[in-house]
């Protein structure tokens, strides 16, 4: 005999799962006591349930296989939805347990009580209920199968508290499913097989594993045959960058850039990628990135079957990958502070096989250019989904997923405010985490938004809504009062300076950039 709780944790590792981050309640309580007893399942306490969602997306990232979070009712399930709804946009397989209040007292309609299913909704591919008919492991188990079977994604299951409390015969494991490869339609293949062959025209948008290293070869061929432009959606969940990777480019965030690098494409093909669209309508500028009449062919958007599916359309090719171009390291000199001069220190510094957790917004512009040509690394852009703060908290997951490899978190100041409680958790698992600050004091890319309404001057008052600034936030004292020691620059050469001596160190660190 064991409770639900101790048979519900047993199942989670049935699939597979090794680690559970949580910010629990009262409700929960039951799975506490349980995962002090259980120890194949690794426990990590967040400060809020926003930074367990964002650590949890951040495991699943980097290893492909699901992870688990544990939160409290309904209002717990809502402070960490937009990073769940950044999980659902990466593709990132994650079980969501959810603490529900006993059966006898639901009825009563408790201060806690909300309606969990239809929070769950907004961004799970599947909401399962344990039950007394069903022995609590199982349904646990299958939770976890659910988040990698087909397309991966989050999924909730609600436990009331008496189940989790109750006493339960114990349940033999369930298998775990063998994994189906995912299957292309051969009409579709042939539709895209005649779009790559076309002398011009065609733009092919990769994703998933075809980003991996281990798609690397199948890459760099794609990339060689020069009648294509080969991109990436924006925030693509993962790129694993080596010489395989240079010519990749990601699609401009602005509309209007990303349309000028789509414009000539009269034939679309995805593979594991999604079809790009704008992130927001303007009075201005139409609706659609693609030209019109542009054919789109959907090879997949699974992005565990976009290798299979790359290889199978380019394994007749002729092309091989021409030599990959080492450039000559930046010596970056002392002066005054620019995102250009920040983006070629990171390129110069960038240590081999580190993992970048990119959340820099407007002051990260020029990275991805500066840090083509640096030693292997995996380029993690933040936000998937597009709700900002998700940076801090990915970083945890990413740090606990690749022991041994530097993580470095690239964070806009005003991004980091909304998960700067993530720092604790840095400090309290000893994670070997560089973050960057990237200050500015203010949500500059809502000023540029401000100021393309082209009409008239913005007012003082409308300005003021997007200042970060008075008072001036101290980033460094905030980490260092989190456990995460700190240090702030301001000048090019200090912050080339406090790089290089964090990059030395491990453990969690904090630099905060001021720029001018």
């Amino acid at each position: 005999m064991s409770t639900g709780a101790h048979q519900i944790l047993a199942g989670l590792t049935d699939a597979g799962i090794t680690i559970l981050f949580t910010n629990p309640g009262t409700t929960e309580i039951h799975f506490v006591d349980a995962l002090g007893r259980l120890h194949e399942l690794q426990s990590v306490l967040t400060l809020t349930e926003a930074v367990a969602a964002g650590a949890a997306d951040g495991f699943a990232r980097i290893t492909d296989q699901p992870s688990a979070i544990l939160l409290h009712l309904g209002p717990g399930l809502a402070n960490a939805t937009a990073y769940l709804h950044n999980a659902k946009r990466a593709h990132s397989p994650i079980v969501v347990l959810v603490g529900e209040h006993s059966t006898g007292i639901k009825p009563l309609d408790p201060p806690l009580a909300s309606d969990i299913d239809a929070l769950a909704h907004t961004f799970s591919k599947a909401v399962f209920h344990a039950s007394f008919e069903i022995a609590p492991r199982h349904s646990a188990a299958k939770a976890g199968f659910a988040a990698l079977e087909g397309t991966p994604g989050p999924v909730t299951l609600i436990v009331p508290s008496d189940l989790a409390w109750s006493e339960f015969d114990d349940a033999q494991p369930l298998s775990k499913p063998i994994p189906l490869e995912p299957s292309i339609d051969p009409a579709v293949l042939a539709e895209a097989l005649t779009a790559l062959a076309a002398p011009a025209g065609t733009t092919v948008v990769v994703g998933g594993t075809l980003l991996h290293d281990e798609g690397a070869p199948t890459l760099a061929r794609l990339l060689a045959q020069s009648n294509l432009t080969v991109v990436t959606n924006t925030f693509t969940p993962r790129i694993d960058r080596s010489p395989a990777t240079q010519g990749l480019r990601r699609l401009p965030y602005l509309p209007e850039m990303a349309a000028t690098v789509l414009k000539d494409t009269r034939k679309l093909v995805v593979i594991g990628g999604q079809v790009p669209v704008p992130f927001f309508g303007y009075p201005h500028l139409p609706d659609r990135l693609l030209p019109e009449g542009c054919e789109v062919i959907q090879v997949t958007t699974n992005p565990r079957a976009a290798l299979g599916a790359a290889r199978q359309l380019i394994e007749n090719s002729d092309e091989s990958p021409s030599a990959p171009i080492v450039a000559p390291p930046t010596q970056t000199r002392d002066g005054q502070l620019t995102p250009a001069g920040f983006a070629a220190v990171m390129g110069e510094l960038l240590p081999s096989e580190a993992v970048v957790v990119d959340e820099s917004n407007t002051l990260g512009i020029g990275l991805e250019e500066a840090t083509a040509y640096a030693r292997r690394h995996t380029w993690l852009p933040a936000l998937s989904g597009g709700a900002i703060g998700h940076g801090l908290p990915l970083a945890i997951g990413v740090a606990l997923a690749a022991p041994g490899r530097k993580v470095i978190a690239l964070i806009a100041d005003g991004s980091s405010l909304y998960s700067h409680q993530a720092l604790w958790t840095h400090a309290a698992q000893n994670l070997d985490i560089l973050t960057v600050v990237l200050i500015n004091r203010s949500y500059a890319i809502l000023n540029f938004e401000l100021d393309r309404l082209g009409s008239t001057a913005a007012t003082d008052d409308a300005r003021r809504l997007l200042s970060l600034a008075p008072p001036p936030i101290d980033h460094a004292q905030i980490a260092g009062g989190l456990g995460v020691a700190s240090v702030q620059v301001a000048t090019l050469d200090s912050l080339r300076d406090a790089l290089v001596a964090a990059l030395g160190q491990q453990g969690p660190r904090l630099v905060a950039v001021e720029f001018d």
